[in-house]
């Protein structure tokens, strides 16, 4: 099929509350903040993408850190596309996870959904995606990819718009471009057989493709920045609104279980691996990324507020995806 425009249906908590105690003017103690254990017990349903990027939320289940802040998830593992869980949002589940395209083609079609936290990252460290040419196609770079036929994942997802902008600034006609969409196992195979002159695949299935003979043209998300968000985690408008404290307590944990994370890779990894079926060299090889989460709500406006708007501008020169205002993509007390 050739390149036509786009339209796309398709991780926080309560700062470590301080424990601030000062002298005040009558020389009494200021009352302390109110402890974790003290805010109010909560169950939030979550649906889970069978990923490393869901690895915090189950760790902080399975390890207590959600316990502790008086939170209890119910979390059940996708069956279906991003696009079709954000449509249970607030019906069947609180919380699921999603990506920038899909958060904003939902808001702006009238779905009322917001993002309430970050997540996995995208590092020159931990890259997650690369774009892999056939060596006999003679490709070495993206703008050498006008006119050929390149093998997706989807052409809604943000691999596929990340590379739609970083081919846009290279002079790419993006029309030229016959596209062909597989699986994620799928791609490396038409790469091999000569079927895709080039392929958009996640790691390790990218990496897989370099090592038999395969030309990295380069993580597309690096058209973005060395610290890119590979997606969100979200809620429905109403419900993230009444449920700010909520909210934050979650991605607080989220942050505590993402360090958990970084220290104990080896059994994290096994966890990875009871909720997505991965194991054997696949789960060996499936990198784990860095996180980053909002347990205050400065921090979604220093982190989340850019990302959006960088989305916004990403869609708008590579879709008929049309740009929602900021603020209609988060909780209202993001202020």
């Amino acid at each position: 099929m050739t390149h036509d425009k786009h339209w796309a249906w398709s991780t926080f908590g309560l700062a470590a509350v301080a424990a601030l105690a000062g002298i005040a003017l009558t020389g009494g103690l200021m009352p302390s903040a109110p402890s974790f254990a003290e805010s109010t017990a909560a169950t939030i349903n979550v649906v889970v993408q069978p990923a490393a990027t869901g690895l915090p939320l189950v760790v902080a289940e399975k390890k207590g850190m959600l316990a502790k802040r008086n939170v209890t998830a119910k979390w059940t593992v996708s069956q279906v596309p991003i696009s079709d869980t954000i449509n249970t949002l607030g019906r069947q589940f609180d919380i699921a996870m999603g990506t920038q395209p899909a958060l904003i083609a939902a808001a702006g079609g009238g779905i009322p959904v917001v993002a309430i936290t970050g997540g996995g990252l995208d590092t020159p460290q931990i890259p997650l995606a690369n774009v892999v040419a056939r060596k006999e196609s003679g490709i070495t770079s993206f703008k050498q990819l006008g006119g050929k036929t390149v093998g997706a994942l989807t052409l809604t997802g943000n691999i596929h718009f990340a590379l739609l902008s970083i081919l846009l600034k290279e002079g790419v006609d993006l029309d030229s471009i016959h596209w062909v969409i597989a699986t994620i196992p799928q791609l490396p195979d038409l790469l091999k057989a000569g079927r895709v002159e080039a392929i958009e695949e996640i790691e390790p299935f990218a990496g897989m493709a370099i090592a038999a003979g395969g030309v990295a043209l380069g993580d597309p998300f690096r058209g973005i920045s060395d610290r890119a968000f590979i997606g969100y985690w979200l809620a429905q408008r109403d419900w993230a609104n009444k449920n700010q404290d909520l909210v934050l307590r979650v991605n607080d944990a989220m942050s505590e279980a993402s360090e958990w994370i970084r220290a104990n890779g080896d059994e994290a990894r096994a966890i990875l691996g009871s909720f997505t079926g991965l194991q054997g060299p696949g789960l060996v090889k499936t990198p784990i990324p860095a996180f980053s989460f909002s347990p205050t709500v400065a921090d979604l406006k220093k982190e989340i507020v850019p990302d959006l708007q960088e989305w916004n501008e990403i869609l708008k020169r590579t879709s008929d995806i049309r740009p929602v205002e900021v603020s209609n993509l988060l909780p209202d007390w993001v202020k």
